[in-house]
């Protein structure tokens, strides 16, 4: 699994969303039946992630392939016996890390994995969610430096580039204006 806010090596692919780290973050607030996990994902990110209940079983079982996971087996009376998840001390550092990271700036990245952080951290450690916020705003401020003297060095024919780069900066500052009148209002 690439480190939190990484983007695969080569070509040119879309930053990494991985749902890995849902599926962390509930079993960092407690062991759950991987159904279980599921049924809470959907009631409380399901409006934002699209996933089914055999991918999350497939998130949940390449996690435990890694060692980020692991299960027990847990007696139920007359009912069959059932998995039980927990995140292992690898897997709760991963998660720590990703939480941490700003994400990258990208609209769908922002919309999906952002959101789901700013999901978790208000329900793990509250009081992080203004760092996070303003470590988010100043990587969007960034991206948006980088763009904006990459515009004003093209040619004036470079049209095509000139409006991609135009584009992009206009949604970095749409991103910037939801966080700063949006997100404000978790803190």
């Amino acid at each position: 699994m690439p480190e939190p806010g990484m983007r695969p090596k080569g070509g040119s692919h879309l930053p990494d969303v991985r749902p890995e780290f849902l599926a962390l973050g509930y079993l960092e607030e407690g062991p759950l039946h991987g159904y279980d996990l599921y049924r809470r994902f959907e009631a409380e990110l399901g409006g934002i992630w699209h996933i089914s209940q055999s991918q999350m079983y497939a998130v949940l079982k390449r996690l435990e392939a890694q060692g980020l996971v692991g299960a027990s087996v847990e007696e139920a009376g007359p009912s069959p016996a059932r998995r039980v998840l927990r995140t292992t001390s690898q897997g709760a550092a991963r998660f720590k890390a990703w939480l941490e990271a700003p994400s990258d700036c990208n609209t769908r990245i922002m919309r999906l994995e952002f959101i789901a952080r700013l999901y978790f951290a208000q329900r793990q450690a509250p009081g992080k969610l203004p760092t996070m916020i303003e470590g988010q705003s100043s990587a969007l401020a960034r991206q948006k430096a980088n763009h904006e003297a990459l515009l004003a060095s093209l040619p004036a024919d470079d049209t095509w580039t000139r409006l991609g780069l135009e584009f992009r900066i206009r949604q970095l500052s749409a991103i910037a204006s939801w966080l700063e009148e949006s997100v404000q209002a978790l803190l």
